[in-house]
């Protein structure tokens, strides 16, 4: 996943910076959906390594963007959902 992020970095820097910053100016992490959807469209765009992982891990993301929206104002009740996306992009690396 470190590769990935890498790689997303490298070839969306500037949108993520403007997500991150959006994240860093507010208390609600639903109010930054727009930046969310830049890094998204470029990382669908531009990133290979992570258009791979959508695809193989599609179920483990569906359910982490679901939890998501559910619990926008508490994210931590999404751990869970997160962690079986981020084991499912592990395993692709091996």
């Amino acid at each position: 996943m470190e590769a990935s992020i890498d790689e997303v970095q490298q070839h969306c820097g500037p949108e993520l910076r403007q997500f991150q910053e959006c994240l860093d100016k507010t208390s609600h992490p639903s109010n930054c959906q727009r930046a969310l959807k830049t890094l998204n469209l470029c990382t669908e765009a531009k990133v290979p390594s992570v258009r791979r992982i959508r695809e193989q891990c599609d179920q483990q993301n569906q359910a982490f963007s679901k939890c998501m929206e559910e619990n926008a104002n508490t994210p931590d009740k999404c751990i869970d959902a997160l962690r079986s996306f981020y084991e499912c992009a592990e395993s692709m690396r091996q």
